[in-house]
């Protein structure tokens, strides 16, 4: 008769070869259903995003836009207040109107279209905030020295995406996104020009390559002074 240790220890054993064959076939299933999501629907809703099977953020971003437009409206009251100092009606701007824009901008690929009409959002905001009319013919220059601010909504939009790599690369997200960030895929793709991916913009903002940003990113410290800059 077998040892009551070695009985347990043999138990203990199949338990835990129980638990990886668990784990694998969990992440296989996670694999399925997000391939299958992304080849098969043209577009889907997750977390309160529209993620599309081609990886175009444009809808999304209008989408956004328009729900911030909305939000700004509500406040006309504070904006119109000439009791209210400039100082605070930035404030709520930035606390209460760009938060809903900023929610889940990290899983998003900014073309240069894209881009633009970000900073023609911007404008578009603090112009409502002064109730400056584009019948006044205003520059967004003058409009940014009334204010005393430059441009930053694009300079926020990156810090963010550049914090979130980050936050993958180390592995705190899970080693699923990181999988989907290293991952490959077999076979040939159409002719014509490549699609922008998420990580071009990474790239373009650092200057550096994917390797060399992975590195820097491991310094929690380091990656978020060059986040900053």
């Amino acid at each position: 008769m077998a040892h009551p240790s070695k009985i347990i220890r043999n138990m203990h054993t199949k338990q835990l070869k129980f638990r990886y064959v668990e784990n694998i076939a969990r992440c296989l299933v996670m694999w399925y259903i997000i391939v299958f999501l992304f080849v098969n629907l043209v577009s889907s809703k997750f977390l309160g995003s529209y993620k599309s099977a081609d990886g175009d953020c444009t809808n999304e971003i209008k989408r956004h836009i328009a729900m911030v437009r909305q939000k700004a409206v509500e406040l006309t009251t504070i904006w119109k207040d000439k009791n209210v100092t400039s100082a605070l009606k930035i404030r709520v701007m930035k606390s209460m109107v760009w938060a809903v824009f900023q929610y889940g901008l990290e899983g998003w690929t900014l073309k240069k279209s894209n881009r633009n009409r970000i900073e023609s959002f911007e404008m578009l905001c603090w112009r409502n905030m002064l109730g400056i009319s584009w019948k006044e013919h205003r520059t967004n220059i003058s409009i940014l020295d009334e204010i005393g601010l430059e441009r930053e909504l694009m300079g926020k939009v990156a810090q963010m995406k550049l914090q979130y790599f980050g936050h993958v690369t180390r592995g705190s997200a899970g080693n699923l996104a990181l999988s989907f960030l290293e991952g490959r895929v077999d076979g040939l793709r159409h002719q014509g020009r490549p699609k922008r991916q998420w990580m071009d913009d990474i790239e373009e903002w650092s200057g550096c390559s994917y390797i060399q940003l992975k590195e820097m990113s491991q310094d929690r410290e380091q990656w978020k002074r060059k986040t900053i800059e």
